[in-house]
């Protein structure tokens, strides 16, 4: 981690210096401390679990995870400290597999009308290795994670090592006024094989919404995002100034909105390719006693590891019922794409289709256990493409507080 850490430029330290100093003080305020720690075993098969290219790529497996999170809290933010740690042991044709992070975020009221944010995270996994399925209720209020993975890289089997950090914040300048912004910097390392190439992202972001009424407000957004990469002569870049809405339309049902241009630059060796698009999102949430609906659909850019700045769309669904007090089903399915804009011969178009569902017994509120089930196929690009059906058993215990 440290040899990343060392390859970050000057201009993508100024967001991880400023969020490692605000996260001490966040968690040196804080009055309230919950300790939880999960603890999963499982036992399944999958057929494709890497997505490699071949015939009978099937194995059987046994996986075991931890995830311990430190939350304080105060009545002026929160500081929270998560990490995980995976291993996957499969039975025949694969090596053991496993995967890793570390998470700090901390959330903070600096006066009446300051909010600041930030978070510094850190990750290593195998870009296309299944997790074999979400357990546990779905939360409304967290926005989707739409950074992972590289669909373009599925079937290679490619550690990929992120480091990031953000810091940001929203000031209100009026009664129904806010100005929001965010810095954020990413590093993402592979294997020197000749094929992928690192890289170091910079982006910030600028808007400005207006409360029309209690329920519904309108703004104005725009974001830059600049990539580096190690390959000689191949950095990119993409612009996204968009409208933005936000609607309640009742205590359960709430919409955020944004529609704009994308403006998307590559330069390689080969030369400089510009190209345009539509950019936006969408995410809407239904929050039921006990039923959770939320729909997600986005479309921006991203850059890969092979040096190219790709346009990106995708949509997703995702829904968990309670069916008793400890018993919960859930279902999600993903749709996305990526299009390459650059002259690289390496870069690739390619699509990816993912679906799964699960269903978790409480035996108590510490001891959980369960079945998971997932389909994965990828499409695109030139390529005879696999696709992936597992299956899984569980069971799952946590310690610490149980509320």
């Amino acid at each position: 981690m440290s040899g990343l850490t060392h390859r970050l430029r000057a201009g993508v330290a100024l967001p991880f210096g400023a969020a490692l100093a605000m996260l001490p003080a966040a968690l040196a305020e804080a009055q309230t401390t919950r300790l939880i720690v999960d603890g999963q075993a499982g036992v399944g098969y999958s057929t494709n679990p890497f997505l490699v290219t071949g015939d009978d790529a099937g194995s059987a497996f046994t996986e075991l995870s931890i995830t311990p999170q430190l939350v304080r809290l105060d009545e002026k933010g929160e500081a929270a400290l998560s990490a995980y740690y995976r291993r996957t042991d499969y039975f025949t044709r694969y090596d053991s597999a496993d995967s890793y992070g570390v998470e700090a975020r901390a959330r903070r009221q600096l006066s009446q009308t300051f909010n600041a944010h930030a978070v510094v995270s850190y990750d290593s996994s195998i870009i296309g290795q299944s997790s074999y399925g979400l357990v546990g209720v779905l939360d409304p209020a967290l926005p989707p994670d739409l950074g992972t993975p590289d669909i373009a890289l599925l079937g290679l089997r490619q550690r990929q090592k992120s480091l990031s950090a953000a810091i940001g914040g929203d000031l209100r300048v009026s009664q129904r006024d806010t100005v929001n912004g965010e810095l954020r910097a990413n590093r993402i390392s592979y294997a020197d094989n000749g094929i992928l190439t690192s890289s170091t992202t910079k982006s910030a972001t600028l808007g400005w919404s207006h409360a029309v009424s209690a329920r519904t407000s309108v703004g104005l957004q725009g974001s830059g995002s600049w990539s580096n990469f190690d390959r000689d002569r191949t950095s990119g870049a993409f612009y996204q100034p968009q409208v933005t809405v936000n609607h309640q339309f009742s205590s359960s049902v709430t919409v955020s909105a944004a529609l704009g241009a994308l403006f998307i630059t590559s330069r390689t060796p080969l030369g400089t390719v510009h190209s345009t698009g539509i950019s936006g999102n969408v995410f809407a949430c239904k929050a039921g006693q006990r039923s959770n609906t939320c729909f997600r659909a986005y479309s921006d850019a991203q850059p890969t590891g092979f040096g190219d700045v790709s346009k990106r769309q995708g949509a997703g669904l995702d829904y968990s019922y309670q069916v008793r007090e400890n018993d919960v089903v859930r279902a999600s399915v993903d749709y996305s794409r990526v299009q390459e804009t650059s002259n690289l011969l390496q870069a690739r178009n390619a699509s990816f289709i993912t679906g799964g569902a699960s269903y978790e017994h409480g035996f108590s509120r510490r001891l959980f256990g369960g079945v998971a089930g997932g389909y994965r196929r990828a499409s695109g690009g030139g390529r005879d493409w696999p696709s992936d059906l597992n299956v899984k058993i569980f069971v799952r215990a946590r310690w610490g507080d149980t509320q």
